[in-house]
C-alpha cells in the first residue's frame, strides 16, 4: 500500500509540471569548480556543496591563476581540459547540466597570444589610422574658414588640399573627437557650408570657396561620388577630370599589385596612401579599422563562465565574436539556425564578487530567501540611450502590473533613480549610467538586479571601483549579470524574457538566464547561485501569461494571416551598450 501511494504521489508531481518542459535544475545536475590557488575558494565550494546537498565528489579542485584574468593557454590547460577530463572520467557527461564557478576562479579569458608579425602589422595600421583621424580633423578645421577667408589658390588642381587655403588656417589638432562623431559632424557642416557658399554674390570669392569645398569633399570621401556630381560653375576643367580618372585607373592597378605582396609596414603605408586617393580619408580609415580588427588578438576575450558553456566542443575557436546560444528560446524554436551554432552546451554561473565574503553572502541569502520567498518592489528604469530598447522595459512593466501584485515603479525619464529613492528593492533592471553606480536602492535580502551598460563587471574582484555589479553585490544583491568588456546591447537578455521566467517560480536562476541570453562564448558573466529560485514557493506569474516557447511549451503554429505574431527581438547589433 505504501509503495502504491508513493507511486501515486510521484505521478501527481510529474503531472503538475508545465507541459513541454522538464523538471527544474537539481543539485545532482551541478558540478562545483574551485581554485586551490585562491585563498578561500575551496572552503566556499565545500560550504556550497553542503548547503545545497551537492555530493562532495562533485567539487572539482583546479589549480590556475588567482587573478581575475587568465590567458587562453592557461584557460585551456588548467580550467577547460581538467574539468572536461573530470566529467569524462566520472562518466558525468550528459548528467551535469550546470557548472558553478566559485570565487577565485578567473573571470575573463583572453584570446590567443599575438605573433610578433601580428603585433607589427597592428601597430602599422593603428599608426595609419591615427594619421587619418588627424587628417579628417584638419579638414574639419579648414572647412570653418571657407566663406570667411578667400586666399588665392597656390595650385590649379584640387590636390593637395592645403594649397587652396591660407597657410596657417589649420595646424595640428590636439585632441579631436572620436572618428565616427567627427565624420558625422563634418558631413553636416560640409552640407551647410555648400549651401552657404552657393549664396555668395561675389563670383570670384564664390569660385575660391567652391574649390575649397570640392577639395575637402574629394579628400574626405574620394573621387567616386565627386565625379558623379562634380562642383558647378566649371571650377574644375575637363582636363583635370580626365586626369583624376586616369589617376583612379593607375591607383587601382598599383593597389592590386601591393595587395598581392606580403604585408609589411612599408607596403601598408603605400596601400593607405592609395586608398586615400581612391576612397578618401573616410574609406582609408575604415580599411585600417577592419585590418586592426582582423589582426588584433587583444580584442578577443570572453567571460570564463560564458566560454565554459562550450566545454564539450573540441579545438580552439576564436574569441573574437559571440556564438549563438542554442538554449535561447527564440533560437531553440527557429526553423533554421546560424552555421556556427554549437550542438551541445552546458549552463554556467559563478558565485563571485569583490570579496569571498560577498560570495558567501550570495549563497546564504539565496537559500534563506527561498524559504520565505522574495518580497519587495520591482524598480524598472527606462529612458536609456536607445528608445527602441526602452520598449522592452515598458513591456516588462506592463506584464508585471497586469499579471502580478508586485509593486512596480517604472521611470521613463532620462535621469536615473535618484540616490535613496528606491527602498525595499527586490527586483531591478534599468539603464544607463556607465561605470557609475547610483546608490538609489535599499536592497531586500535575495534581490535580483542588473544594470544594462558596458564594463559593469570588468573589475568584478576590485572592491574600490564604482561599477554596478561590484557595488550591487557589496550592497546586498544576490544575483546580477554584467559585462567584462564591451558586449553590445543585443547581447543582454531581454528584460521581459528573464524576469518573466523568474516570476513563474518554475525555473532556477540558471535556467532563466540561459533561456533568455542570446549568445555564449561572449562577454557577459552571470553572478548568482544557479539553483536559486526566489519565487518557488510563491509564484507571481502563470507560464500561460508568457510566450509558449519561452517557458518550454512548444509554440502554437498559426497559418492564418491574421494570427498574432510573437514579439520580434530588437536586434541593434551595431549599438554599443555604453
Amino acid at each position: 500500500m505504501t509503495t502504491h501511494r508513493s507511486l501515486l504521489y510521484c505521478l501527481l508531481a510529474v503531472a503538475a509540471l508545465p507541459a513541454g518542459r522538464a523538471a527544474a535544475l537539481t543539485p545532482q545536475e551541478v558540478v562545483v569548480v574551485v581554485n586551490a590557488n585562491a585563498r578561500g575558494s575551496e572552503k566556499l565550494g565545500k560550504y556550497y556543496c553542503l548547503a545545497r546537498n551537492i555530493m562532495p565528489e562533485r567539487m572539482v579542485v583546479l589549480r590556475t591563476t588567482a587573478g581575475a584574468i587568465v590567458s587562453r593557454k592557461e584557460y585551456n590547460d588548467n580550467i577547460r581540459d581538467p574539468l572536461r577530463e573530470f566529467l569524462t572520467r566520472n562518466k558525468l557527461k550528459g548528467q551535469i547540466k550546470c557548472i558553478v564557478l566559485m570565487w577565485g576562479v578567473p573571470v575573463r579569458v583572453l584570446g590567443t597570444e599575438p605573433t610578433s608579425r601580428q603585433r607589427e602589422l597592428v601597430s602599422a595600421y593603428k599608426t595609419a589610422r591615427t594619421r587619418l583621424h588627424g587628417r579628417l580633423a584638419v579638414n574639419a578645421e579648414l572647412l570653418k574658414s571657407v566663406g570667411a577667408k578667400f586666399p588665392l589658390p597656390r595650385t590649379q588642381t584640387l590636390r593637395p588640399v592645403g594649397a587652396l587655403f591660407a597657410p596657417r588656417d589649420a595646424g595640428k589638432i590636439a585632441s579631436p573627437p572620436e572618428f565616427k562623431k567627427l565624420k558625422r559632424t563634418f558631413a553636416v557642416e560640409l552640407k551647410n557650408k555648400q549651401a552657404e557658399v552657393e549664396k555668395l554674390t561675389d563670383s570670384k570669392k564664390r569660385r575660391i570657396a567652391m574649390r575649397q569645398v570640392a577639395a575637402l569633399r574629394l579628400d574626405t570621401y574620394g573621387p567616386g561620388r565627386w565625379l558623379k556630381k562634380p562642383p558647378g560653375e566649371s571650377i574644375v576643367s575637363g582636363a583635370e577630370k580626365d586626369r583624376i580618372k586616369r589617376e583612379i585607373t593607375a591607383d587601382k592597378a598599383e593597389l592590386a599589385r601591393l595587395m598581392g605582396q606580403t604585408e609589411t609596414p612599408t607596403t601598408i603605408n603605400k596601400q593607405v596612401k592609395l586608398l586615400v586617393r581612391l576612397n578618401g580619408v573616410s574609406g582609408a580609415y575604415a580599411y585600417c579599422q577592419k585590418k586592426v580588427d582582423a589582426n588584433d588578438t587583444a580584442i578577443e576575450d570572453a567571460s570564463v563562465d560564458s566560454e565554459l558553456a562550450l566545454l564539450w566542443e573540441q579545438g580552439n575557436h576564436s574569441l573574437r565574436g559571440a556564438r549563438p546560444n542554442p538554449m535561447y528560446w527564440r533560437l531553440a524554436y527557429a526553423k533554421t539556425r546560424p552555421a556556427n551554432t554549437p550542438a551541445e552546451i552546458i549552463m554556467t554561473a559563478r558565485i563571485d564578487g569583490p570579496s569571498v565574503a560577498d560570495a558567501l553572502r550570495i549563497i546564504k541569502d539565496s537559500i534563506e530567501t527561498e524559504k520565505v520567498g522574495l518580497k519587495g518592489k520591482f524598480y524598472i528604469d527606462a529612458g536609456g540611450k536607445y528608445p527602441p530598447y526602452d520598449v522592452h522595459l515598458k513591456n516588462l512593466a506592463k506584464i508585471v502590473k497586469k499579471h502580478t501584485k508586485i509593486p512596480v515603479v517604472l521611470d521613463t525619464k532620462k535621469s536615473l533613480f535618484a540616490p535613496g529613492s528606491c527602498p525595499d528593492a527586490a527586483l531591478y533592471v534599468g539603464w544607463y549610467s556607465l561605470r557609475k553606480y547610483i546608490p538609489a536602492f535599499t536592497w531586500a535580502r535575495g534581490a535580483v538586479a542588473w544594470h544594462i551598460a558596458s564594463f559593469e563587471a570588468h573589475h568584478l574582484r576590485t572592491p574600490t571601483v564604482n561599477e554596478w555589479c561590484v557595488k550591487m553585490l557589496q550592497k546586498g544583491v544576490a544575483a546580477t549579470a554584467g559585462a567584462v568588456n564591451e558586449p553590445y546591447l543585443h547581447a543582454f537578455p531581454l528584460p521581459e524574457d528573464f524576469f518573466g521566467l523568474l516570476l513563474t517560480g518554475n525555473f532556477t536562476l540558471a535556467e532563466c538566464y540561459w533561456r533568455s541570453v542570446p549568445s555564449l562564448s561572449w562577454r557577459l558573466t552571470f553572478v548568482a547561485d544557479p539553483l536559486y529560485n526566489p519565487f518557488k514557493l510563491h509564484p507571481h506569474l502563470s507560464i500561460y501569461s508568457l510566450p509558449p516557447g519561452l517557458t518550454g511549451r512548444p509554440p502554437i503554429r498559426r497559418t492564418t494571416r491574421s494570427a498574432s505574431k510573437p514579439a520580434k527581438r530588437n536586434e541593434n547589433t551595431s549599438k554599443r551598450s555604453d
